[in-house]
């Protein structure tokens, strides 16, 4: 900045002599406002207090703010000119160095394209650990130009959700064995071999016990919510014949369709169903699939529930279709948001907590799948989920893992 002030004045010397040279003044005037943007651009980022780093094709770090240096303990003159990595070492929640294909700047600099990572530890200079979310946004052409590194500290965001949930989970917790015991007795008044009511009481009865039912669910939920937020949500992952799992939820909910009068269907593409082998906790992939299967159950009132498991480019692709209610086009993007539900007459009928898509949404993240909707609104919903189909070779070293994994458990009990 010096420098280029000393050039600035330098010319300005020249072009006040040389008055007659429109063209020097002309560059002066132009290095003139170059500066002046500069010194706009130095302010507004010394005073953001997101960090900020600017890395260069060589991996060289350019440009450090002050949130920058306040959060990682490096001094600016100190960080300016060192190798990223110097500076940005990132860990995992168990304090484990996070590997080079899962670093979110490593992989920004490789693909060129944004990429962000919400909850990251960041080593600080004094070798503690920074709770923070980053985002890095490459510029310039593919391996020849740098990155822009934001990062936040999130830790009192993490304290306050942690506190938060805290509260959520006790108190749900608290609240399930009343409505359990309200739930119970209702039940007993509702059974002849227990209680003698008259019809009318039976009515009133039975829309109270739907409703304690409803609000049972709705503290499961949030319990459930509460675990898949904190990150309490633990997997055993291990081969599963996911034409074989599907087949035996559908025979499980078949049960509750029929009572509904609704045809369940699983849709076999032949008599002998292909062998699509996944890696997934078998729990957690029924779990998906039974709470799918509800909601469409739920929201058909007449007409058949169809369940199809085929391949599509690698991966076995699951489709639950039924002819219920569908869903308005101005909805779907966002169905698999905490607590949103559809707000129209026929789902007012229904009911619901808005949290069932979300915990469906998020279980199938963490089990490396993809779930979508395609919808005709009063004609029926098409829910969807996919999953990596395990070649001959990867489903044999996966079996070793799981081997390995198993034995390493028993060696420590």
């Amino acid at each position: 900045m010096d420098v280029l002030s000393e050039c600035l004045g330098y010319l300005q010397r020249v072009g006040h002599t040389f008055s007659k040279s429109k063209k020097l003044s002309k560059h002066a005037a132009d290095l003139s406002a170059a500066l002046e943007a500069t010194e706009r651009a130095n302010i507004v980022i010394n005073a953001i207090s997101d960090g900020i780093a600017i890395i260069n094709d060589k991996g060289i770090i350019s440009l450090f703010n002050p949130a920058a240096s306040e959060m990682t303990g490096w001094a600016m003159s100190d960080a300016v000119n060192l190798d990223f990595r110097s500076i940005f070492k990132f860990f995992d929640i168990t304090e484990h160095p996070i590997p080079d294909d899962l670093n979110v700047i490593i992989c920004a600099v490789r693909s060129n394209n944004p990429t962000q990572q919400n909850d990251v530890f960041l080593q600080t200079a004094s070798k503690k650990y920074v709770r923070v979310s980053v985002k890095v946004t490459p510029f310039g052409k593919s391996n020849n130009g740098g990155v822009v590194v934001i990062f936040r500290d999130i830790t009192a965001e993490k304290r306050e959700g942690g506190q938060q949930s805290d509260f959520i989970s006790t108190a749900s917790h608290e609240m399930r064995t009343p409505i359990a015991i309200i739930e119970g007795y209702i039940g007993m008044l509702l059974n002849p071999a227990t209680a003698t009511i008259d019809s009318r009481a039976k009515v009133y009865a039975q829309k109270a016990h739907e409703a304690s039912q409803h609000l049972g669910r709705l503290f499961q939920d949030l319990l459930d919510v509460t675990k898949v937020d904190d990150g309490h949500v633990r997997g055993n992952p291990i081969l599963v014949d996911a034409g074989a799992a599907v087949r035996q939820v559908v025979e499980q909910i078949s049960v509750q369709a029929n009572k509904k009068g609704l045809e369940l269907k699983y849709d076999s593409v032949g008599e002998i169903q292909p062998l699509y082998i996944i890696y997934v906790d078998i729990d957690q992939f029924q779990e998906i699939l039974e709470n799918i299967l509800d909601n469409a159950i739920k929201y058909t009132k007449q007409g058949s529930i169809k369940v199809s498991v085929t391949e599509n480019q690698g991966k076995v692709h699951i489709s639950i279709i039924d002819t219920g209610i569908g869903i308005p086009a101005e909805d779907v993007p966002h169905l698999f948001q905490k607590f949103y539900r559809v707000d129209n007459s026929d789902t007012r009928e229904v009911g619901g907590t808005g949290l069932g898509l979300y915990l469906i949404k998020n279980l199938t993240d963490r089990l490396g799948g993809q779930i979508g909707v395609d919808s005709d609104y009063g004609k029926g919903s098409t829910f969807w989920v996919e999953f990596d189909i395990l070649t001959r070779e990867q489903a044999i070293a996966k079996a070793h893992e799981i081997k390995a994994r198993r034995g390493a458990t028993a060696g420590r009990s």
